[in-house]
């Protein structure tokens, strides 16, 4: 066989085994995922059907916008039994400033017990059996655990989960919170913190898409003046922006920014604080904002009733 014949012949052979998927396939893959609900009803249509599978989604946002709360809900929420449409597996904690909390978990849990056996009860179906394996207890013993001081101890941690992954462990959800924590206190060089931040995200990238994981990592927001020449001299507009730079950008799927409504805060009453999250970066809808609320019970969205 010649040179041009055996070129042909992997060409060939290449394009067979390269389309093979159609968007159609692909599509229909999608609908078949199951979105891991934040309990923001607003909030997971905007994303579709809850933060969705296979993909790597950022919260940003500055200290007190719910970050890690959202984070901690997740966590709880992965484990809803699959007769209720959830995920029912484990979340994975990579916690970088002792942000975990397991009281809260347990709250969370508790408030989770009582709302799936009010679904299961709606939909006549037996709650003692559909959430035989859920308790509180169970979910906490559901959450791998594991603070990290280091990028090492990150990579470390990563590749003993993807060999728990490979072993038939069912591992849905993976956090690290707060990445840019970490990454901004341990690395001072700029294009030291584009190349971790590639190490790390690149191997989390091929776990979700290949074991069809939630990967959410958590970042902190900074200022930056803008570099176009301002209207009035001396006068330039500050923009909020993510702390780990445009090149970690391109390496996340979707974007949510969360902060506060301080327009809806009153310290003097017992109203409690709305917070707002914006989709920055996503599949489905253009950039939009939608209201929640942290209560006791955990992440709950905000009725239209509420907002008047």
């Amino acid at each position: 066989m010649c040179f041009r014949e055996l070129i042909r012949s992997f060409s060939h052979n290449f394009c067979q085994r390269t389309f093979k998927t159609s968007a159609l396939d692909l599509w229909k893959e999608e609908e078949n995922r199951t979105g891991l609900v934040t309990f923001c009803k607003d909030l997971d249509l905007a994303l579709g059907s809850g933060i969705s599978e296979g993909m790597i989604t950022e919260l940003c946002g500055p200290p007190g916008s719910g970050k890690t709360q959202l984070c901690l809900q997740l966590s709880v929420n992965v484990q809803i039994p699959q007769q209720l449409g959830g995920l029912q597996g484990r979340a994975v904690y990579l916690d970088t400033k002792y942000g975990f909390c397991p009281k809260r978990v347990q709250e969370m849990a508790k408030a989770l017990h009582q709302h799936c056996t009010n679904i299961a009860l709606l939909h006549k179906q037996n709650p003692d059996e559909i959430l035989a394996g859920f308790s509180e207890a169970t979910a906490l013993d559901g959450i791998l655990y594991a603070h990290v001081t280091n990028c090492t101890q990150i990579l470390e941690a990563i590749a003993v989960l993807q060999n728990r992954l490979y072993d038939g462990e069912k591992i849905k959800l993976i956090i690290i919170d707060s990445l840019s924590f970490l990454v901004r206190n341990t690395i001072t060089h700029s294009m030291k913190r584009v190349r971790r931040l590639h190490e790390i995200l690149t191997p989390l990238h091929k776990i979700a898409h290949r074991f069809g994981c939630v990967v959410i990592v958590t970042n902190d927001v900074t200022t930056r003046i803008s570099d176009s020449k301002p209207i009035e001299p001396m006068v330039t507009k500050p923009q909020i922006v993510s702390a780990l730079g445009g090149s970690h950008t391109h390496k996340i799927n979707q974007r949510i920014f969360l902060g506060r409504d301080e327009t809806d805060y009153d310290s003097q009453s017992d109203h409690q604080p709305s917070y707002v999250a914006s989709i920055s970066k996503g599949h489905f809808l253009p950039c939009i904002a939608v209201p929640f609320r942290i209560e006791a019970a955990g992440i709950r969205g905000i009725k239209k009733r509420d907002m008047r």
